[in-house]
């Protein structure tokens, strides 16, 4: 079959759908789709503008390695530069104009006989496409809990995701339910101009320094003209955050113990109060799970504005909260920093593979992957920032490249060759019971609270290595893992 370029649909159009695209782009397969159910590029970093959102990984690495940024204002970027910098990308690279906003795709089906995949639009148009690569991120679907009582509430509520931004905090009781990463950047962004802060607390998460120096018209100048130094910068903030990788395995737990003195000795620094202290510090492992960066974020909950309550929301009243010591917190606002979705992965898509089967229910027990980039059973499909691909050491920036790269490795292959790979089912399943055998010897599977896994307790979000070991197995497509279908010349 002479070569030819395959149709391809991307699913989402944030770091990990862009730079699919892109990749696409760079190595000459120029038939592509993206869809994004948004109104434009950036995903988590288009729906996230709550105040003091930014990155909290140094934005020197978080970034195209083939596209370094140089003007970033400080170490860690705002979220308005993110996305202004995903915004450039898109539009330097021509994928603007293969980009369709504001389109839901709702389903998808692989049509075996022909090899190639029907994707339904939300409103009933359907497109067909020779491969598909899904890159709808964990992040993206805000998750609210389905409370007593939400719908009575007096006053305005929202997602930190969905940021309200015609409501006014100012002089405001203000309840933040959660103390994830939301929390720990918008409330001390807000805490000076609310009347009263309620944090509500279930678990406290580890909280760490946030080395963030400024930059300047100088340095930004030696930046663009100094070959070779943004490449410099880069590679040294890489190494730093790879070294880290030791602190996930339990045969370095002496080397963990060290840096968990270290957080215990920032919350005394930074916290007088003493019943406070003991209610921030966490009673699990560091590194099971993210380790925040903040310099505000105890200073903040040492307010006089400020309470802290380590209690689960019960219910909501018209006039605000119930917790379950029976506390009940009066508030103007509430603002959800309640987390994601994000073990249901491609949800809410309904994918149907060969045979008819499910995706999601075959991931009723939690998702599984090879590589976290194919799943058997369903040809031509990609993922990016799939099953056990989360990264907690590194940039995700760099797993997302080496995911962009194999899945444009294949569809070279099927351009060759025509019709479909499909990774073959004993190759997925060796692989995820030898990631399996690895998270146990890591502090992921030491009792962490958070969402790496699923309710049962499989840690289906992290990877339990390091990124040059995911670059090396990710490194070259074998196709002796998978199966290669073949299609009728008139199919």
């Amino acid at each position: 079959m002479p070569d030819k370029t395959p149709s391809v649909a991307i699913i989402g159009c944030g770091f990990g759908g862009l730079g699919a695209a892109i990749e696409l782009e760079r190595n000459g397969i120029d038939n592509y789709t993206v869809f994004d159910r948004g109104s434009g590029v950036g995903g988590v970093w288009r729906d996230n503008t709550y105040p003091g959102a930014a990155c909290d990984v140094p934005s020197p690495t978080y970034s195209y390695s083939y596209e370094l940024e140089t003007e970033w204002s400080a170490r860690f970027g705002s979220q308005s530069e993110i996305k202004a910098y995903l915004e450039r990308c898109a539009e330097k690279y021509g994928v603007l104009q293969k980009a369709r906003f504001d389109t839901e795709i709702v389903a998808a089906r692989f049509d075996e006989s022909s090899g190639r995949w029907e994707l339904e639009i939300e409103g009933g148009e359907t497109q067909w496409f020779d491969a598909l690569i899904c890159a709808t991120g964990q992040l993206s679907r805000p998750k609210i809990p389905d409370l007593d009582g939400l719908a009575a509430f007096a006053g305005d509520h929202f997602h930190s995701a969905r940021w309200d931004h015609s409501v006014d905090l100012t002089g405001k009781k203000v309840a933040v339910v959660g103390s994830g990463a939301s929390a720990v950047q918008l409330v001390p962004a807000i805490v000076d101009q609310v009347s009263e802060l309620h944090v509500i607390q279930r678990s406290p998460n580890w909280v760490g320094n946030k080395w963030n120096h400024r930059s300047n018209r100088q340095v930004k100048w030696l930046m663009r003209n100094v070959p070779g130094l943004s490449r410099l910068q880069h590679n040294v903030e890489w190494a730093w955050y790879e070294a880290r990788v030791p602190i996930i395995f339990d045969q370095f737990d002496p080397l963990r113990g060290g840096l968990h003195e270290w957080l215990k000795y920032k919350i005394r620094r930074e916290i007088k109060d003493p019943e406070l202290r003991k209610a921030v510090t966490p009673d699990y492992k560091v590194g099971c799970n993210r380790v925040l960066l903040s310099n505000e974020w105890y200073p903040a909950l040492d307010r006089d504005q400020t309470t802290l309550h380590a209690n689960a929301v019960t219910r909501v009243t018209p006039a605000g909260l119930v917790l379950d010591d029976g506390t009940e917190v009066d508030a103007d606002v509430i603002i959800w920093c309640t987390g994601f979705t994000a073990t249901e992965y491609l949800a809410p898509i309904d994918i149907t593979g060969r045979d008819g089967r499910k995706l999601h229910t075959e991931w009723k027990n939690g998702p599984e992957a090879y590589l976290g980039i194919t799943v058997s059973g369903y040809p031509n499909l990609f993922m990016i920032y799939g099953p056990n691909t989360g990264s907690l050491t590194n940039t995700i920036i760099f797993l997302l490249e080496k995911q962009a790269r194999y899945a444009r490795e294949a569809i070279q292959r099927i351009a060759k060759d025509g019709g479909w790979i499909d990774v073959r089912q004993d190759v997925q399943d060796a692989f995820n019971e030898e990631i399996q055998r690895k998270l146990s010897g890591t502090v992921f599977t030491s009792g962490c609270p958070g969402w790496y896994h699923t309710e049962d307790g499989k840690v289906v979000a992290v990877w339990p290595g390091s990124h040059v070991a995911y670059a090396r197995a990710t490194g070259k497509v074998d196709f002796d893992a998978y199966e290669i279908g073949t299609v009728s010349a008139n199919a």
